[in-house]
């Protein structure tokens, strides 16, 4: 029982040396595939010691975060810097979050950069890179937050400016709209107006031409029966043997003895009536 023991033992050290052994080769192997730029070689390597050898800790993920980022597998970069930042070493610690605020700012994750930068100052705070890159990236988010008012006041000017032309606009379709509709009912008013004068004109001149006409009938009618009324005196006076210009003349002396009489007659009533005889 005693020599299995021993031979286990025995085993186990050979088994535990050369595990070391190979460790320690691919370590070496890794780090120096990567010192040559050889990342394929370095991730590689590394792997094998988290998954085949169970060897994981901070400063193999941050190589191995380096190994993906510079291979552009910015996915597999990022889940290895988050492994490598769980650690009590603050170097490696703020190195990983300041490479996780590199890999923001590449994609204009300006907010969550600043985040990384910040927690990568405050594991080191000798860590001038991630101050500068602190700084810059605060200065973008000022210019971005002042751009992004600028743009909103350029909008809400540009929305103001719109509504104010369509306001315009709507008042002068309005206006043009009562413009037209006044222009329309003046029309229709003139031409309401014209035609009824035109209407009173036709009646006017209809009246006028009947009138002229009854005037016309009428004088033809008089000059028809004044022409009848001499014919008929033609007539009586042949009857009686007398010329027309004997009646003429008799006509004559019969008016002047009527002016005559009136005048006499006139006479008589300028003269002053005594009161004191009688009427009779």
């Amino acid at each position: 029982m005693k020599v299995l023991i021993l031979i286990l033992l025995v085993l186990s050290n050979n088994i535990l040396e050369n595990d070391i052994s190979k460790i320690n080769k691919l370590t070496k192997n890794a780090e120096k595939a990567f010192k040559e730029k050889n990342y394929k070689v370095a991730i590689n390597d590394y792997n094998t010691l988290i998954d085949s050898f169970n060897i994981s800790n901070e400063k193999i993920h941050l190589n191995l975060a380096h190994s993906y980022l510079l291979s552009n597998d910015t996915l597999k970069a990022i889940e290895n810097y988050n492994m490598a930042s769980i650690t009590n070493n603050n170097k490696i610690q703020s190195i990983a979050y300041q490479q996780l605020g590199n890999i923001n700012e590449s994609k204009n994750k300006l907010k969550n950069a600043a985040e990384f930068y910040k927690k990568s100052i405050l594991s080191n705070n000798s860590n001038l890179d991630s101050k500068y890159n602190y700084e810059l990236v605060t200065k973008k988010l000022k210019e971005q937050e002042k751009k992004k008012e600028e743009n909103k006041n350029q909008q809400n000017k540009e929305k103001n400016n719109k509504e104010k032309n369509n306001k315009e606009q709507e008042n002068k379709e309005q206006e043009n709209k009562e413009k037209n509709n006044k222009e329309k009912n003046n029309k229709e008013k003139n031409n309401k107006e014209k035609n009824n004068k035109e209407q009173e004109n036709k009646k006017k001149n209809n009246k006028e031409k009947n009138n002229k006409e009854q005037e016309n009938k009428e004088q033809e009618n008089k000059k028809k029966n004044n022409k009848e009324q001499e014919k008929s005196i033609e007539e009586k006076l042949k009857e009686v043997n007398m010329s027309k210009k004997k009646a003429e003349m008799i006509l004559n002396a019969l008016n002047n003895i009527e002016f005559q009489y009136i005048q006499q007659l006139k006479r008589k009533a300028t003269k002053k009536i005594d009161k004191n005889k009688p009427d009779w």
